[in-house]
């Protein structure tokens, strides 16, 4: 790397410097990007408006063959990560002699972890339709600059499912209405013993065709607590209703503020019962419309790693309240727990 080399045969350290930085820039870009493509929510980018744009179209036209831009995140992120390591080894062991090596070890893995990983990492996790989608020009980019690259991996995945067919077997087709009728239809009629099965079959496919309204819980239906409510009010009210989150509701009894852990309230001291829920245990809900459809909601509870959601409609008023556990209820029937109340028969 002679390049490196200023006219007086020393590191030149600005050129060092510089290829440095760009090859960490675009390491963190792959790197955020592959996590981007893995987290973005289908959902969230048609719910968002953002799906109708150029780039919301480009990136759910990716999504459909999300191997290649994964495949060109992992080809940029290694090509450049090599290239800062190499840049910083010659530079230090230049400068340093036998101690470079190890000094360009230290230094490289620091600034690729930090910087190269973890950092683009988080970020895209959490504005995964944002970034993602900002990125997507650049991969697009990238795509075709590593065209020889991409389709020499390419082929040779497609070799592995050639000669491995066994392990990519029953991935070729989704398990749609369709194949799951045809899969049924080869099988005897339900005995009385299969019955619960072909009656949670049934349920499940009636989710098809609904949107939450059916499934949500509406306002006056819910136990509330008011936001001027106590500790000990609160748990009162759980230890009463069997509920281990409370929504938190304006005195209007109308406008949903956020809800309250149970658990959270419990570890409070007891000299602290009689006051006030402290706002910083206020945790806010997940706004939803109730034009999306379960299945939506299963991967929008699932991508926020969230259990309960608030449903509004398109104009934004709050209509009830939906929890994992209602979708589950929904398919399964109802699920009882030890903090349900038992009921005598026929009582």
């Amino acid at each position: 790397m002679t390049f490196l080399l200023g006219s007086e045969g020393q590191i030149n350290w600005t050129v060092v410097t510089l290829i440095s930085v760009f090859s960490l820039l675009l390491s963190a870009f792959f790197s955020g990007s592959e996590t981007g493509f893995m987290s973005v929510s289908r959902v969230r980018l048609r719910r968002g408006g953002k799906g109708d744009t150029s780039g919301g179209r480009s990136l759910q036209k990716m999504l459909k063959g999300i191997e290649d831009p994964i495949l060109t995140c992992l080809i940029g992120t290694n090509l450049f990560n090599v290239l800062i390591s190499a840049v910083l080894t010659v530079a230090l062991t230049y400068h340093l002699g036998e101690h470079g090596e190890l000094a360009a070890v230290a230094v490289g893995a620091t600034l690729i972890i930090t910087f190269g990983e973890i950092i683009p990492k988080v970020l895209y996790r959490e504005f995964p339709e944002n970034m993602t989608l900002a990125s997507v020009r650049g991969v697009r980019l990238a795509m075709g600059i590593f065209w020889p690259v991409r389709l020499l991996l390419l082929a040779y995945t497609q070799l592995l499912k050639f000669v491995l067919p066994e392990q990519d077997a029953g991935s070729a087709t989704g398990l749609d209405r369709r194949n799951l009728a045809a899969l049924l239809m080869t099988n005897n009629k339900p005995n009385q013993e299969d019955r619960r099965f072909a009656d949670l079959m049934a349920r499940f496919l009636e989710l098809e065709g609904i949107t939450l309204g059916p499934v949500m819980r509406r306002l006056d239906q819910l136990i509330t607590v008011g936001t001027e409510a106590t500790v000990r009010e609160c748990l009162d009210t759980a230890a009463e209703h069997g509920f281990s989150r409370l929504p938190l509701i304006r005195e209007d009894g109308r406008q949903l503020q956020g809800y309250l852990l149970v658990r959270d309230l419990l570890f409070l001291p007891r000299v602290d019962h009689d006051k006030q829920v402290p706002r910083k245990l206020w945790r806010p809900f997940l706004l939803v419309d109730v034009r999306m459809s379960p299945y939506e909601l299963f991967e929008e509870l699932r991508s926020q790693n969230a259990q309960l959601a608030v449903v509004a409609d398109p104009r934004g008023n709050l209509l009830g309240m939906i929890t994992l556990e209602d979708l589950i209820e929904t398919v399964i029937g109802s699920i009882h727990d030890e903090f349900d109340h038992y009921q005598q028969p026929g009582g």
